[in-house]
């Protein structure tokens, strides 16, 4: 089995409702039960604000955005999947799809 990331990108969800936010994660937790069916590997929400991004060992930016909003990542998914086609069709049945781009990216194993 292959690893793929899946890259969540859109708005942050700080929007959300209390509600909205448990019906989403139920329907994530479905979906990881059901669809992934042990081909999940980790994944989680990215916290909004604190980032640093360095760019050398002297230059370390704190002010953002980094990127433009609109490309703007919320959090990560990793799983298992023979190959690319079906991380696709495993990732089609995600529920985010829809609220948030997913990116499907082949993890390079590291020797």
């Amino acid at each position: 089995m292959n690893q793929f990331l899946i890259i969540v990108r859109g708005s942050d969800h700080s929007s959300a409702t209390p509600e909205q936010m448990k019906k989403r994660l139920d329907l994530f937790g479905e979906w990881v039960q059901k669809v992934l069916n042990g081909r999940f590997v980790s994944g989680a929400p990215l916290e909004d604000g604190d980032a640093r991004l360095l760019k050398s060992k002297t230059e370390v930016l704190t002010d953002g955005p980094f990127i433009e909003s609109k490309e703007m990542i919320s959090g990560y998914i990793i799983i298992q999947a023979g190959d690319i086609g079906e991380a696709v069709e495993l990732t089609k049945e995600c529920p985010l799809l829809g609220q948030f781009q997913l990116e499907v990216r082949k993890l390079k194993p590291m020797a």
